[in-house]
């Protein structure tokens, strides 16, 4: 049975740390709450066990830190495979009439150093 309760749990943990919103410190906390409310094995005397709430808010907390320290790394590693992947991202959001107008752009951002191209993608 705590079993079931656990697996069902940390399915919903990994989709909160896999979550891209961002969320500040209480937030984090008032959806571990909502996660583990009404599950028996985390009740003492009728209340949440606030050390359950505490060591998954860690595991949140570090894991989605972890995913955006991994993301900085990649993206601003400047290689040349790099950019040209930030510049595509870049283009794909961009609506283009020609190919020219696309080679313009292209060659626009060609001049950018890595970092003012991530500042473009993340607009």
């Amino acid at each position: 049975m705590y079993t079931d309760d656990l697996a069902i749990i940390d399915k919903k943990i990994d989709e909160l740390i896999n979550d891209k919103t961002i969320y500040n410190f209480e937030i984090l906390k008032e959806k571990i709450i909502e996660i583990l409310n009404g599950v028996e094995m985390f009740m003492i005397e009728n209340e949440l066990d606030s050390k359950a709430i505490d060591l998954y808010l860690k595991k949140v907390i570090t894991k989605r830190n972890e995913l955006v320290k991994q993301k900085e790394n990649t993206i601003l590693q400047d290689t040349k495979e790099n950019r040209y992947k930030i510049i595509e991202e870049i283009c794909k959001k961009c609506d283009f009439q020609t190919k020219e107008e696309l080679i313009q752009k292209i060659e626009e951002l060609e001049k950018k150093n890595i970092y003012e191209l991530d500042e473009i993608l993340n607009r």
